[in-house]
């Protein structure tokens, strides 16, 4: 299916004083929310007002914003208060616990030096954990709104904070310690033991706080087409929705009706109305600027209401985790990164990563290759290993290395097909090793020889990267990083078996390569490793 360029987005447009877009919390007149919203809540929203738009009554014609909800939600300094609130109190609960268990279970407390009294020394001890944690804390960035709204993202972030705060602990405490520095190392570990549980399970239960139906923001779309059908079905599919879609705006006329289970509520009048009486937190923008110049000009004067504007395209990546590449149009920017020039601390990390993982896995592959050799040859007799030819870095090809889950002679035709769901071509062991990821195993030769990474978009063979770009645009970009083990594409979508597959997934693969980062690659090894042990492999 040839790509035929569709409804283009706007560009970056002003974003209110009191929103902003990357903190993704939903709050009330501080702060910007990422309208999201399942059919659940936009029935309850708008279900017995909006049912029969179609038929509009003349209640509705009175009054236009029926069953449109204005909700108070805590402000912006209010989550920052309980959050800075609650790891203050969870901070001191812990520290207090350590003064109470014996101090023959960790070694003693490493008592500081210069003791002028009970509680002086535990007041400067307790003084000095305190500012550890807020260094900490500030470097990591564990106490940003964006980051604490994420039930994966607070407790990974907060764990790496109480890491830091370790070591910062015990540089601040040294010329106060006691000779013996490690009982005071072990004292640190004890109360590490102590304090990641606690704060995990805190702030998991403050990001599902954030996140209750309550505090969701409303947002409305402009635009009836389908670029507004594209974010508006995004953001409806989301599993952890944080705000609700109350319908369309129409760029072309006053009607109302309806589109995919959503009203159309009306027109800029309509518009006007629900921004004046304050029951809208953010304009979704699915039209370009050249569509209807007039209703453009009215969604960017809402920021002086409070109200938050942001692009179409925008608000698909932080919904959906994928780059629009069908609905970018002449914003062509929007699916590719800000600048390639990867910082030296996530390049070193990233290489420690590979190397660290290529030794790991040559250990398990050696292990394995008795029992998986003597299997695979058994199940069809033919070579153990398969290599092919495929595309890497800056379309430089190299030879990618697999166990062979297939039998041999399985491409007669003498062209490249799709791998399918349950492909009649696998052997076997070749079903279970696809299930465990285990046929990939091989490929840490491929990561030590610098060819491959541990994560990143998935290497494709030279006739599909022809076919598809031609297809698919910006698909050549896929190149433009190390091709990986496993990568964000492989965790948030199934196996590629067509081009329509394909189009999916260079969309996941594009949002990798814009917004590659730590969090990002320890994220998607989490995933990796769910998938395999719940053999969701194909």
């Amino acid at each position: 299916m040839e790509y035929v360029p569709r409804h283009s987005s706007p560009g970056i447009l002003p974003q209110s004083p009191r929103h902003n877009f990357r903190e993704e919390i939903p709050i009330s007149r501080s702060r910007l929310s990422l309208v999201a919203g399942s059919e659940e809540v936009q029935q309850h929203s708008y279900g017995s007002d909006f049912s029969n738009l179609n038929e509009p009554t003349a209640d509705f014609e009175s009054n236009p914003s029926q069953g449109i909800l204005h909700r108070s939600r805590p402000s912006a300094t209010m989550w920052r208060f309980t959050l800075l609130a609650g790891d203050s109190i969870l901070l001191l609960v812990v520290l207090e616990l350590l003064l109470i268990v014996p101090h023959t279970l960790y070694g003693g407390a490493g008592i500081m030096r210069y003791e002028t009294g009970s509680w002086s020394s535990k007041l400067i001890w307790v003084s000095f954990a305190l500012l550890s944690w807020s260094i900490a804390a500030n470097i990591v960035q564990c106490q940003k709104l964006l980051n604490i709204s994420s039930r994966l993202k607070s407790p990974l972030y907060t764990l790496f904070a109480l890491m830091l705060m370790c070591i910062l602990w015990l540089g601040i405490s040294y010329p106060f310690i006691a000779d013996d520095i490690i009982s005071y190392v072990r004292f640190l570990l004890f109360f590490f033991l102590l304090a990641v549980p606690t704060f995990i399970i805190w702030r998991v239960l403050l990001a599902e706080f954030i996140n209750l139906p309550r505090f969701r923001g409303q947002a409305v779309i402009i635009g009836d087409n389908t670029a507004g059908a594209a974010i508006a079905k995004e953001i409806r599919n989301t599993k952890r929705p944080i705000a609700t879609i109350l319908g369309y705006i129409s760029e072309s006329s006053e009607e109302k009706g309806l589109r995919d289970g959503l009203p159309i509520l009306g027109g800029r009048s309509l518009l006007h109305h629900i921004i004046r009486t304050g029951k809208l937190d953010m304009i979704i923008m699915a039209i370009d600027h050249k569509v209807n110049p007039e209703l453009l000009q009215d969604a960017i004067n809402a920021v002086q209401s409070g109200v938050s504007v942001v692009p179409m395209t925008i608000a698909y990546e932080q919904t959906s985790g994928k780059v629009p590449v069908e609905h970018v149009g002449d914003q062509w920017y929007m699916a590719l990164p800000v600048e390639r020039n990867v910082p030296l601390l996530y390049s070193c990390w990233q290489r420690a990563m590979d190397i660290s993982f290529g030794l790991f896995g040559l250990l398990i592959l050696l292990l394995l290759l008795p029992t998986l050799g003597l299997l695979i040859y058994l199940d069809s007799p033919g070579p153990i290993f398969y290599t092919q030819e495929r595309m890497g870095y800056s379309g430089k090809k190299f030879r990618i290395l697999k166990f062979r889950s297939m039998r041999t002679n399985a491409e007669t035709k003498g062209h490249a097909i799709w791998a399918a769901k349950s492909d009649s071509r696998v052997t076997r062991i070749g079903k279970f090793m696809r299930a465990t990821h285990l046929d990939e195993l091989p490929q840490v030769l491929n990561i030590l020889r610098g060819e491959m990474s541990l994560v990143g978009p998935r290497p494709e063979r030279e006739e599909f990267v022809t076919h598809l770009e031609k297809k698919i645009p910006f698909y050549h970009c896929r190149l433009s990083v190390k091709p990986g083990l496993t990568g964000w594409a492989q965790v948030k979508y199934a196996y590629t078996s067509s081009d329509d597959d394909a189009m999916v997934k260079v969309q996941y693969d594009l949002y990798y390569i814009k917004h590659q980062s730590f969090t990002l690659d320890i994220f998607i090894i989490l995933k990796t490793v769910i998938e395999v042990l719940l053999f969701r492999g194909r």
